[in-house]
């Protein structure tokens, strides 16, 4: 195993990500963290995210340091998930998670720190946002979106579920159908849309990034002053949010509620039989009705499941339960395949443990999601 690892951790370049420091309100600081693998869309790997809580634990104790910043290289994405391709090299035919348990470990550890941080933090979320970026930016304070944002969450699509905290900032937003829709679907939300659902708190044009950095390094703040550092902030994305420039971006998914709702009723073979008939006339609702029926099927049931049981959750709660569910994905579950079959051999054809949502046994979904008592329930019900 320690050769695997050494591999894994080997394909981090020591710039992988970037850190900065810049002046806020003249005389403090705001701490700038860029992820900087464009070539990948600044795909998150180990040595990035230890790096990243180490720099965070720092300025933590920094009382120069008043907000953070958060941004990806290269404009076409802030982050387009956890480097996944390690964790399957890791796994081997063996399936051995060691490597797979540290790194969902460390990166749910960094997603919590990032909800719980004493300062506000500010993410630029401009281009491709998914899987690990999402837990990311939805532990931010301020959660910027530009015309060329497109925010999503994956996972069915490669054996998983949405993790990195999404069991809970999912539940959070105010539509339980829209919620399941993105977990199932990997809808992509544009600007608009992830404004009105709750997942965006700020619409900016992308032009707009070094300006508003601008206003925060030039504001006026006498003394240290929290309050102080939070009004700067909101009064400088108010301004830029106001501006007449501002693409008018159609509202997509919010749009198609009613449908969104009439698909999403019921438990997971109600949903399956609806998407079924479903006959959608846009591309982006085609996309979405093809990647729910060609994902995984265990992962469509554990989806479902996951997001009920989470509901009033904690967030520590859900962090703990997401780290076993994950480990499990990739020893039992449709992980491997899938990663497999999307990004390594890239045939695209992934062969699931059970060809269709209805030849799921609940069992084995019982199991990846650790409920000893549904199991013992299920075994004597047969």
């Amino acid at each position: 195993m320690a050769n695997r690892l050494s591999v894994v951790e080997a394909t981090a370049s020591s710039n992988s990500v970037v850190f900065d420091v810049l002046p806020f309100a003249k005389q403090y600081k705001m701490g700038v963290i860029q992820l900087n693998r464009p070539d990948s869309l600044n795909s998150l790997t180990l040595p990035m995210i230890q790096a990243i809580y180490t720099q965070l634990e720092e300025w933590a104790m920094d009382q120069t340091v008043v907000a953070i910043w958060l941004e990806g290289a290269g404009g076409k994405a802030f982050c387009a998930g956890g480097n996944v391709v390690d964790v399957y090299h890791s796994l081997g035919e063996e399936r051995d998670t060691s490597y797979c348990e540290q790194f969902f470990r460390e990166e749910y550890a960094l997603d919590y720190l990032l909800h719980r941080f004493s300062k506000p933090i500010i993410c630029w979320g401009s281009g491709y946002v998914m899987g690990g970026g999402m837990g990311l930016m939805m532990s931010s304070n301020y959660r910027i979106v530009t015309e060329k944002s497109r925010l999503s969450m994956p996972e069915i699509s490669i054996g998983l579920y949405p993790d990195v905290g999404a069991s809970y900032f999912l539940n959070q937003l105010e539509d339980d159908a829209i919620a399941r829709f993105l977990a199932l679907t990997a809808y992509q939300v544009n600007a608009t849309d992830a404004c009105e659902i709750g997942l965006a708190t700020h619409y900016l044009m992308e032009q707009d990034c070094a300006e508003l950095k601008q206003q925060l390094m030039m504001a006026q703040m006498a003394d240290l002053n929290p309050e102080k550092v939070t009004l700067i902030i909101e009064q400088a994305l108010f301004t830029l949010s106001q501006s007449d420039d501002l693409p008018l971006l159609k509202p997509e998914l919010t749009a198609l509620s009613p449908t969104v709702v009439s698909l999403m009723t019921g438990d997971i073979h109600n949903i399956y039989a609806s998407m079924l008939a479903y006959s959608p006339e846009c591309p982006a609702m085609i996309k979405a009705k093809n990647t729910f029926l060609t994902g995984s099927p265990l992962s469509a049931h554990i989806i479902v499941q996951q997001l009920e049981w989470a509901k009033h959750q904690t967030l520590e709660s859900v962090f703990a339960r997401e780290l076993e569910l994950s480990v499990s994905c990739c020893k039992q579950g449709d992980f491997f395949e899938g990663v497999r079959a999307l990004l390594v051999d890239k045939d695209k054809r992934p062969k699931w443990q059970y060809g269709r949502i209805s030849e799921v046994l609940e069992e084995k979904v019982q199991i990846l999601l650790g409920n000893q008592k549904l199991i013992d329930a299920v075994d004597a019900e047969g």
